[in-house]
């Protein structure tokens, strides 16, 4: 990401989860109406536009993955609700709506918005643009991963390290090197039980056949040419190894092709997950 920029991925992925809004079947993975309300009114002819281009098989997977990874992330805080999780932070927030629509589980506890300080300016002019009021109990905390103290920036803004928080971190574990990821995975694992984090992490090569990391390196090749190149990549049984190691007492690797029989069977539509990016979860 340039700086003075905001995330061109974070765009994307709102993007992406207006176009399964507009052009994808019923019922929708992800109910999110929000996301074409903050890319502006021009987004319809935008859509009509990019038709074709939409229908192509790589970009009908980044599409499953961005509803898949925001649907599971949100199934998972639910849950993690009714277990007495009393504080929400979504890191790396980029355009995600979950804390502004009505009737959403975040809305019931204290949330904080993580996320670069030049795409939190960009989201927080988003909103205003699009007249969607933010609710007394939500937070906007600007971090650089990279150079800043997660911790420190959160208890500034009204944290709480005593309570139980469910963490949402999608699309950002990836684009950082290894030790910042395991300083978040460090920070979340300090915290009472049972608090819990969700992310999405890369594949690795050792993990993947020849066709796959082939595919593979025209995926980072792309991501590359938008100046946010992927650093940091895992096989699910060694970060299951790392995340207990650092603390944590219960891990989950949901799988694609989990992922794919609980929320893309039988699809009239042909979304569709591959290899590429999965999900991890793990719980204090």
């Amino acid at each position: 990401m340039e700086s003075g920029n905001h995330s061109y991925m974070a765009e994307g992925s709102a993007y992406l989860r207006a176009v399964h809004m507009s052009v994808d079947g019923e019922p929708k993975v992800l109910n999110d109406p929000l996301a074409a309300t903050l890319l502006g009114s021009d987004l319809d002819d935008k859509i009509a536009a990019d038709r074709e281009r939409l229908a192509r098989p790589e970009l009908i997977k980044a599409r499953s993955l961005i509803i898949m990874r925001s649907r599971y992330a949100e199934d998972e805080l639910a849950a993690a609700i009714d277990r007495d999780i009393k504080q929400y932070v979504v890191l790396g927030a980029g355009l995600d709506t979950s804390p502004y629509r009505g009737g959403h589980p975040a809305q019931q506890i204290q949330t904080f918005e993580v996320d670069h300080p030049d795409t939190q300016r960009w989201k927080l002019e988003r909103l205003r643009s699009a007249g969607v009021q933010i609710r007394d109990n939500l937070q906007h905390v600007a971090v650089d991963f990279e150079t800043d103290s997660l911790a420190e920036r959160l208890t500034t803004c009204g944290f709480s390290h005593d309570e139980p928080t469910f963490f949402s971190w999608l699309g950002v574990s990836y684009y950082l090197n290894q030790e910042s990821v395991l300083d978040i995975f460090r920070f979340v694992a300090s915290l009472p039980a049972p608090s819990q984090l969700v992310f999405d992490f890369v594949m690795g090569d050792s993990e993947l056949n020849e066709t796959e990391r082939n595919a593979m390196t025209k995926i980072t090749t792309f991501v590359e040419k938008y100046g946010e190149p992927w650093l940091c990549r895992f096989g699910p049984n060694d970060l299951q190894k790392t995340l207990h190691n650092i603390g944590f007492g219960t891990t989950f690797y949901f799988s694609h092709e989990q992922a794919t029989r609980r929320y893309f069977e039988n699809r009239p539509d042909g979304l569709f997950l591959d290899f590429t990016t999965q999900m991890m979860s793990a719980i204090v």
